[in-house]
């Protein structure tokens, strides 16, 4: 008997203003894996060892803890770590990962005669023989545990999630399980159910927001042709955050995300949901999602919707990454600066890593737009270059007064209407129902005035375009401030002449110490984040 598909999935992102200690962590999953109301009801918990610190005894500290409640892990609920991936952390601590499986399901398996950790999810997934690499290294795992503790020898017992979350793989992901698939079964393993997680919040950080969207919707779309060719069920998850640049997974815009993510069968509650915006709302996100997402119809695009989508990808990211390359150095700074709210490795550092630059050459390739494809291509930056982690990313600019959701979609919105006309408009509003929710959610918190005092006048002047021209075409006005507003605009401006002092822009200090002076701006990015339901 198959496994139930879990609708909902804590992590353990740091986007919320309370900061979590991965001694507190155990105890938040059990918490949130325990029905409601004595706990969130949530129903799988994605124990993070992806550029992290947690301890390899966490997943059976979850286990115990959940068994000691009577909840049995594996049936009733899900524990799903997120190991970390061979290629940009190593293979020791990947293994390190799969060993702390082990030894949650001999502990469980003592208790109750049950396997409580039955998948693992791969991030930064490249292709089909990486995710089939580690589905190798985990029979390895399988085998000694069995030599050593007598566990079962089933090599399918523990699947792989594989995490996509970059371009070309996100277009092509198709291809990718389709390999995935075939090599399964020229080495004997079964898959009869194939999970993948989609991460909405990278391919926005180095594409923009909407692109996400649409390669999202791409990818959940493109990959139920697996199902029927190969008789295997498909069961997406997006993972995302509440603010709208990172997925609007909120209960106020839930209706929007199930309508534009059809098919998925799993949505992410990240910290921000659970601690900003508070227990009752994500209990009863948690219901609906309970409720909705089994019989959700999945996306169908037909081949000339699909190359109209890609294109349209294509006009704003070229938007988008004429912004991003303007505003990275300096944002960068302000990342840096944000407060860590787990206890994550440095991006900079021998055991941690940073994301790299966009790639729009790879995404150029998919463009049926020859010459939209070629502009495109003009756009690729040679070299390396660590950017920050989107959490931190769009913190930072939340910061200073310029949301990121906005940044290339008036110019995008205004290219399609004038480059293809307003058939191909419309289909694009037609088939992102959630976008004037995202972008009137995003404008509430423009203050370009603040933001021009860090940024370069060339990026403010499109910034102010793409703001014109969502309101010309979504109706959305840009300052329509309530109270809550203009405190919220109050502590930008106390907080400007600091911030500007610590990364670099302004000589003069405003206060002689500066460890004062990055608490008082610690404190205000905290109660900036409070204020909008999440710090990033």
């Amino acid at each position: 008997m198959k496994n139930k598909i879990p609708t909902s999935m804590m992590t353990q992102h740091p986007d919320a203003s309370t900061y979590i200690s991965i001694q507190k962590e155990p105890e938040e999953a059990i918490f949130s894996l325990t029905p409601a109301l004595e706990g969130l009801g949530i129903e799988e918990t994605m124990v993070d060892f992806e550029g992290k610190l947690t301890p390899y005894q966490q997943t059976s500290q979850i286990v115990m803890g959940l068994l000691s409640k009577g909840i049995v892990p594996g049936k009733d609920v899900f524990v799903t770590p997120r190991i970390p991936s061979g290629i940009e952390e190593g293979v020791f601590r990947q293994l390190m990962a799969l060993m702390s499986v082990v030894e949650s399901n001999y502990q469980a398996w003592k208790k109750s005669k049950t396997y409580a950790i039955k998948e693992v999810i791969l991030p930064m997934c490249p292709g089909a023989e990486e995710i089939l690499s580690v589905r190798e290294r985990i029979i390895d795992v399988i085998n000694l545990a069995h030599k050593e503790f007598g566990l079962s020898k089933n090599r399918d017992l523990i699947q792989v999630i594989p995490l996509i979350e970059t371009v070309p793989q996100v277009i092509d992901v198709y291809s990718i399980f389709k390999d995935y698939l075939i090599g399964c079964k020229k080495i004997g393993l079964k898959t009869d159910r194939l999970r993948f997680m989609l991460g909405f919040s990278d391919l926005a950080l180095t594409y923009g927001m909407l692109p996400s969207a649409l390669l999202s919707k791409i990818a959940i779309a493109d990959s139920y042709r697996l199902q029927k060719e190969f008789k295997v069920e498909i069961a997406p998850i997006l993972g995302g955050g509440v603010l709208p640049f990172r997925g609007h997974l909120s209960l106020e815009n839930i209706d929007n995300v199930i309508r534009d993510y059809g098919g998925v069968r799993t949505l992410t509650i990240q910290s921000a949901m659970r601690y900003d915006h508070g227990y009752d709302k994500t209990r009863k996100l948690v219901e609906i999602l309970k409720e909705k997402l089994p019989s959700s119809a999945p996306l169908k695009f037909d081949e000339n919707l699909r190359s109209d989508l890609v294109n349209i990808v294509g006009v704003f990211v070229k938007h988008y990454l004429v912004c991003f390359y303007g505003l990275i150095d300096i944002v960068s700074k302000i990342s840096d600066l944000i407060p860590r709210q787990r206890d994550r490795l440095a991006r900079k550092s021998e055991v941690g890593y940073a994301r790299d630059l966009p790639h729009p050459l790879e995404l150029s390739g998919f463009l049926t737009d020859e010459a939209l494809a070629g502009e495109i291509r003009k756009l690729y930056k040679k070299g390396k270059r660590e950017l920050p982690r989107t959490i931190s990313y769009t913190a930072a600019l939340y910061s200073i007064g310029l949301p990121p959701e906005i940044i290339g979609v008036g110019r995008g919105l205004r290219e399609v209407d004038e480059r293809y006309g307003r058939r191909v408009l419309d289909l694009l509003l037609d088939n992102y129902v959630g976008l004037k929710s995202d972008l009137a959610f995003a404008c509430k918190f423009v203050h370009l005035a603040n933001a021009a005092e860090f940024l370069k006048p060339k990026v403010i002047s499109l910034v102010e375009e793409d703001l014109r021209f969502i309101e010309k075409y979504l109706g959305i006005k840009r300052y329509e401030k309530n109270k809550q507003d203009k405190f919220y605009g109050t502590i930008l401006e106390t907080m400007k002449p600091m911030l500007k002092q610590v990364i670099g822009v302004e000589e003069e200090s405003i206060i002689s110490d500066e460890g004062l002076e990055s608490g008082l701006i610690n404190e205000w990015i905290l109660r900036l984040g409070k204020m909008r339901g999440s710090l990033g």
